[in-house]
């Protein structure tokens, strides 16, 4: 069976968060031609250009999603995007709405509209449990930039870029999880 990443170029937004560097360190075993990865975090950005030094195809570059003209240019050539950038703290988002949407829901758009305009093969969105009837900004955010895949793809003029989405739950290791809470809580004895 043929590798469909090999050979490819790939873009990974949100390179630094859990999803997006663990999505790294998989897309790295797959014999890619090249790995950009890109994040608004210089600190995180700077061990991950440390711990893949020797890895001549991966490259990182610090780019906000929401900086629609800064975010363009990374797209030239991309056969893949795998969009996981995004605000993901739940209470964090409440307090900080505008944020959220900004990221979360202009950002992907931001994504959508680079892949079209450098006719990139496939973009897939990575989505939260907490799409399914949100009750929350993160949730109801998530939710959106699933719709503006879906709009994507009915609204597109040629074969690609196919836009898909998939959701995520609570994944273990991750900071922005209840997972630690929960293992905190019981350490603590309740």
């Amino acid at each position: 069976m043929k590798n469909p990443w090999e050979g490819k170029k790939v873009l990974i937004t949100g390179v630094c968060g859990t999803v997006g560097s663990e999505l790294l360190r998989q897309v790295a075993q797959l014999e890619p031609a090249e790995v950009i990865g890109i994040d608004n975090n210089e600190s995180e950005l700077f061990f991950q250009g440390i711990e893949y030094r020797s890895d001549n195809n991966i490259h990182f570059y610090l780019c906000d999603i929401k900086n629609k003209d800064s975010l363009t240019k990374y797209f030239v050539g991309i056969d893949i995007v795998l969009h996981s950038a995004a605000r993901k703290h739940v209470i964090i988002n409440e307090m900080s709405p505008t944020e959220t949407i900004y990221t979360n829901i202009i950002g992907t758009q931001n994504v959508i509209d680079a892949a079209i305009l450098h006719n990139v093969q496939r973009v897939i969105f990575t989505s939260s449990d907490k799409a399914v009837n949100p009750t929350n900004v993160m949730g109801t955010s998530k939710l959106m930039g699933e719709r503006l895949m879906t709009a994507a793809n009915a609204s597109k003029r040629s074969k690609y870029p196919i836009f898909s989405s998939t959701r995520f739950g609570n994944v273990l290791g991750s900071n922005g999880s209840v997972i630690p809470i929960f293992k905190k809580q019981i350490l603590a004895g309740g």
